[in-house]
This record gives structure tokens, sequence and C-alpha cells, in this order.
């Protein structure tokens, strides 16, 4: 009884002790289960109406879209350029399917599996698919529906009936095929979107005529123009409340959906040392005797050259200048070098020269080869043989093997073509073949026939050995260049005094440049894409170096601008600018008005300036010659009084004085519906352009990519 009233006693305690126990179990379960949610959470490549598009759905995306390049290109392998557009191709895809997505469910549009299907087997074939090299006949550049056809057909086969070898293929094409079928889709969207948008913006009989007369009208003008940087800053005063007024009056104009940063850097270029230099020229003494005295001048090539020795006769004017002022001044058997040429030492060995055609005009036949079917491909390739002899053509047995060659015709060939395509003994067969005439070839991997159809003209040509001894950068000159940029980054000093320090050691720094999250590269430096995603996800005033394949870049970043309306102190530049030529065109004209002219010669010598002219102008030009964009020429080409000098007028560019001296109207006749159609198809293209940046806007997309890659 003791012992229960002192439990009853401690119950509070107790208590106490369970329920720490309880949320200590509670909380290491959420911490370690939890971890999974609180990643999903942080993985966002990006953001559309609330609803999160995870690094794994994007990445995805972008592993399709890279395979289907792959397959309508041809290449096995994309380079990085390609790379980065893919994925801003795959982001703006993947945005668009989400924003209308939400518009279709919202006003009842659809794409029916049956208006699916008529876009791929119906009479009207989807725009995108005509398009697609996959289904474009080679032969007539032109969309070929019998390709798309036994596409389909593939695709549509039987997996288990299929041989192993194919099987991947076709599961490859079933992939590409539903990846090409939701493009379609969303094409269709789109377009059903955007019409239903720009029928609501109906061009009425007005408009159209309005807009017929305008571009029907072309004017003749004189004008005389004082440029704005004529004049300097210091005569337009603007003040610092001037630029504070201008943006908070105009903030809607630095907007940005991404963050911005200032990286300052500078790049080192890895290149060979002086010693790299005399490492290299130090052993061409020992090429030089070996060229001249060898007779196997294919291995001295192969030994100390990084391109082939080619054993061919070529025409001067495939020789280089000094390969050619070479064997122009030389005897067969001299050597000419060692000579510094970019990086690397070359020198030359004057082989032979010969008296031949140039090019030769072929037709081949060629059958695969491997050692299992020797016997049977070379008793055929001798059975044709015997046939061409005896008077069968050439061309119509090439045909009949495979329709595809037209007759085997290859075209004309130089020798060293034939070189790089079949080797050199076959260079010197097909050359050393008179025309009419047949050889047997025999490459690996192949054997065949080759007809001589015809021969240019004998002209000179030349063998020559080139040995090209490239000067590489060595492992101590890379180590050098890295220990001297590491100790930079490592000085306490280089965070606070990063420009200063830099040019003190002699490099060219760039300051304060500024990269969006979105930009490729920095400064246009290839594979430079790590320093945008390092900056944004480090802290101002962070400085690394970066390694990459030629160089390397040491950055600093300054400072890390939010996406959203962009700081006054970034775009005080761009508003005094803007600011300075309204004033600049303000101190123009006040100063013109006060000298009371009114010729153009007049204007022209208070302007500093000279008359020139332009011709039809009309309304609607967007880009005047000479002048660009100049709204202000384009009203008074079709409203302005003519033969009347009229100014001084502001403009984008300067203060114009102008003279409307002609005015013509075409002779085209107005055609109502035409001109209603073109508008209406011009509103359409209009509106699904830029509905879908309004969409942006609205639904809030918020882009993270930068955050992980």
């Amino acid at each position: 009884m003791a012992t229960l009233q002192k439990i009853r006693n401690r119950a509070g305690l107790l208590i106490g002790v369970v329920g720490v126990a309880l949320l200590a179990f509670i909380l290491g379960d959420l911490l370690t289960s939890g971890n999974t949610f609180f990643r999903k959470l942080q993985d966002k490549a990006f953001v559309v109406d609330g609803d999160i598009i995870s690094t794994g759905e994007y990445f995805d995306r972008v592993t399709e879209w890279e395979e289907f390049q792959k397959m309508i290109s041809g290449q096995t392998s994309l380079d990085e350029n390609a790379v980065s557009q893919i994925r801003d191709v795959v982001y703006h895809q993947m945005v668009k399917e989400h924003l209308l997505d939400d518009q279709a469910k919202r006003l009842g549009l659809a794409v029916s599996k049956e208006e699916l299907n008529d876009l791929v087997h119906g009479e009207s074939i989807s725009p995108l698919l005509q398009q697609l090299p996959l289904f474009v006949n080679p032969e007539t550049g032109m969309f070929d529906r019998s390709t798309l056809v036994s596409f389909l057909a593939t695709i549509s086969s039987d997996e288990s009936t299929l041989p192993v070898e194919q099987l991947g293929m076709v599961r490859q094409y079933k992939s590409i095929w539903l990846f090409i079928e939701n493009l379609i889709k969303y094409q269709r969207l789109e377009e059903k979107y955007g019409a239903l948008l720009s029928a609501a913006v109906m061009p009425n009989d007005v408009e159209a005529k309005t807009v017929f007369e305008q571009s029907k009208q072309g004017a003749d003008i004189l004008y005389t123009v004082q440029n704005y940087y004529t004049i300097p800053d210091s005569v337009a005063n603007v003040s610092d409340s001037d630029i504070k007024r201008y943006y908070n009056q105009n903030q809607h104009l630095f907007k940005t959906n991404v963050p911005m940063a200032k990286i300052t850097y500078f790049s080192k270029e890895i290149v060979p040392s002086d010693e790299d230099f005399d490492e290299v020229e130090a052993m061409t003494p020992e090429v030089y005797e070996k060229l001249a005295t060898t007779d196997n001048v294919a291995s001295v090539v192969s030994e100390h050259s990084d391109t082939p020795y080619m054993d061919v006769y070529l025409a001067s004017n495939l020789l280089t200048a000094d390969e050619r002022m070479f064997v122009e001044t030389a005897e067969v058997s001299d050597v000419y070098g060692p000579f510094k040429d970019g990086n690397s030492f070359k020198l030359f060995k004057y082989m032979d020269k010969t008296v031949a055609p140039d090019s030769v005009r072929i037709r081949l036949i060629g059958l695969p080869h491997s050692i299992e079917n020797d016997s049977l491909v070379t008793a055929f390739i001798d059975s044709l043989h015997t046939e061409i002899i005896g008077g069968a053509d050439f061309s119509d047995i090439a045909f009949e093997l495979n329709p595809q060659s037209n007759g085997g015709e290859v075209g004309w060939m130089r020798e060293i073509d034939l070189f790089r395509e079949l080797g050199a003994d076959a260079a010197k067969s097909v050359f050393a073949t008179s025309v009419g005439s047949i050889s047997k070839l025999k490459v690996p991997g192949m054997r065949g026939l080759v007809y001589v159809e015809e021969k240019t003209a004998p002209i000179t040509k030349y063998k020559i050995a080139v040995v090209n001894m490239p000067v590489v950068v060595s492992d101590k000159t890379q180590n050098n260049i890295d220990n001297q940029l590491n100790q930079f980054v490592s000085d306490p000093e280089t965070k606070a005094s990063f420009v200063e320090k830099a040019r003190e050691q002699g490099y060219s720094v760039v300051p304060s440049f500024t990269v969006s999250a979105t930009d490729h590269t920095i400064g246009q430096i290839p594979s430079s894409r790590q320093v945008i995603n390092w900056g944004f996800n480090e802290k101002e005033g962070a400085v690394k170096k970066f390694d990459l394949s030629q160089s390397r870049i040491i950055a600093r970043v300054d400072r890390l601008v939010p996406a959203g309306v962009a700081p006054l102190s970034e775009v005080t530049d761009f508003i005094k600018a803007t600011l300075l030529r309204d004033k600049k065109a303000e101190v123009i004209i006040g100063d013109l008005k006060s000298k009371n002219i009114s010729s153009m010669s007049d204007y022209a010598e208070a302007m500093s300036s000279e008359i020139d002219s332009v011709k039809y102008v009309d309304f609607n030009t967007t880009n005047i010659t000479n002048l660009g964009n100049e709204p202000v020429i384009n009203a008074y080409a079709a409203y302005g009084p003519m033969n009347t000098v009229v100014g001084p007028l502001k403009g984008n560019s300067g203060v114009y004085v102008i003279n409307v001296i002609k005015r013509e109207l075409s002779e085209e006749e107005y055609d109502a519906e035409n001109q209603k159609a073109q508008l209406q198809g011009a509103t359409m293209y209009r509106m699904q352009s830029q509905a879908i940046e309004v969409l942006k806007d609205k639904m809030k997309v918020v882009d993270n990519r930068y955050k992980f890659y």
C-alpha cells in the first residue's frame, strides 16, 4: 500500500516522463521517416499555380527530348549547347502544358482520341508531323504519308513475334511516338485556346478599312536629325530625385521572373608554357634526321605526329601555303623544318611528284564482308565481274542489287577522298583503272567492284609527308597555373579586394557582370553554366575557382537580386539614360525654336547635320531605312501636311525636322473580307503567343531550376 501511495503521489512526474518519451519517439520517427517529406518540399524544379514539378519529372522529360533529338538528327550524342537549349524547351513546354490543362478544364476544352487520331491518320495531318524529318521523303524533301504509316505499323507490332534484336528498337520507337503524340495534343489544344481568345476580338469594318488605307499609302520624306549623342550629358541634368520618381512610376518595367546576380570574374586560358615549347623543339632534330634517312616515312609520322601519313598525291590547291612553297622550290627527298606553326612544330618531306588526273567519276557495287562469309562474297563478286566483262551493264546490276543506289552512282572523287573513305590501296587501284574499265575492291568490311566512267585532265600532283608535333600543356604547367590561382582564391584579402588583387597579377577582370538564373554561360565562355549555378546557390562575397577543359574561371558573387521588381540601384543607369534622352530632346528643341528658323537647310545647319531622304514610309513601317523604329515619322508620313517643314520633333534616337514631299496610293482594291481575315489571323497569332505569358504571371510560375544545375 505504501508503494502504491508513492506511485500515486508521483503520478504527475511519471506522466511527464512518459509524455517526454512518447514525444521523443514521435519526433524521432518524424525526423527519420519525414526526411522524404521535407526533401519533397525542397525538390521543386519549378512551380505552376502551386503545383510542384520535381526535378525527377523535369529531367525525365529532358531525357525524353534528348532521345527524340538524337533520333531525328541521327546523332549519338548532343553537345552542351544543344542540351542547354533542350532544357529550356522542356521547361517552357511543361509550363505551357500545366497552364493549358488548367484553362481547358475551366473552359471545357479538350482534344478527343478521335480528334487526335484524325491528326495522325486523317486528311489534315498535324503540321508537327509533316515537319518531322522522320516522316520526310529524303528525295523530295516533302512529308511522306507512307513513311508515317510504315512507322505506325512497326510500333504496333506484336512484341512476342519480334526477334530479340528488333525488340529494343520497337520499344524505343513506341516511346518516341508517345512523346510525339503528346506534342501534337498540346499543339492542338493551344490552337483551340488561341482561337477562342481571338474570337473575342473581332475586327470591324472601320478598323479593316483604316489598316488598309494606312498600308496602301506610302510617303517620301526629307529629314534632318540631331542625334542625342552629339551633345554632352552635362547639358541635360538628371537628378537623383528624377531617377527615383521615374522608378516609382514605372516599376512594372523592371520586373524579372528569375533572380539576377552580379558576378565579378576573370578567366585564365590553359596554354603551353615556354618550357613546354622548348621540350618539343628539342625533339625536332632527331625527327629531322629520321625523315631524311628512313625508308619507312609512315612509321616516323605515326611515331611523332598527331596526324597520319597520307600516301596519296595532292593537287597544289589542296596543299597549305607552306607546303606549296616547299614543293615548288625543293627536290624530291628534301626535308624542310622544323618551324613553329601555332601550338606545334612542323617538318615536311617531299616524297614524289606525278602528272595524273585530279578526280575520277565512279560507280560502286559493295557487299558487306567478314571472315565467315569470305568465300561466298568473293565468289559472288567474281561472278559479277565476269558478267560485266561479258557485256552486262554495271548500273543495271547495281540497281538490281540495291534500287536505292541509283545504279551504284558515287560521282566525282579526288584521290584524297578515296583515301579517307576506302584507304590508300583502294585509292591507288581506282586511279590506276582506265576509263570504261572495272576493278575489284578489297577493303576492311567490304568487297566490291568499281567502274570508272570518267577522269579529269592530268595535272601536276605532289606527295608530301607532314610531321605535326603538337605542343601540349604539361602536368607541370597546369599545376603551376592551378597553384597560382588556388593561392589567389585562398588569400583572405581576395574577398574584399578581388578586382585590385587580380589586376595586380595581370588578369583582365570583368567587374559586376549581370547574369540571370536561366543564362547558359557567363560572358559567352563555353561550359561555364556551373559558375552561374554556383553563384545563385552561394552567399554574397563567395569566391571560387572553376576548372574548365581549356581554361580556369575565378569568380566572386557581388550581389544577388531576387526575382520581382529589381532594386533601384540595379536599374539606375538605364533610367538615367532614358531621362537623359528626354532632357536632351528638350534642350535641342528649345535651342532650335529660339533661333526662329523655318527652312530645311537652316535647320540642317543649326543641327550640324545634313538633309537626307527616305522613301516608301507608311504608318505601319516598323523599321525605317537608316533610322530604325521612329513612330513619329510614321505618323507624319501618313497624316502630316505635304510640302511643309515640320519640327523639331522628338524621336527615339534624336530630334527630327521633316518634310513630306510625296505621297502615293497603291492601286490595290480594298477587299473587306480578305482584310478582316488577315487582321483576325494576326490577332490569333498575337493572342496565342501573349496569352501564355499573361497566364505565367497570373498563375505565379516560379522557376527554381538554377538550384539544381
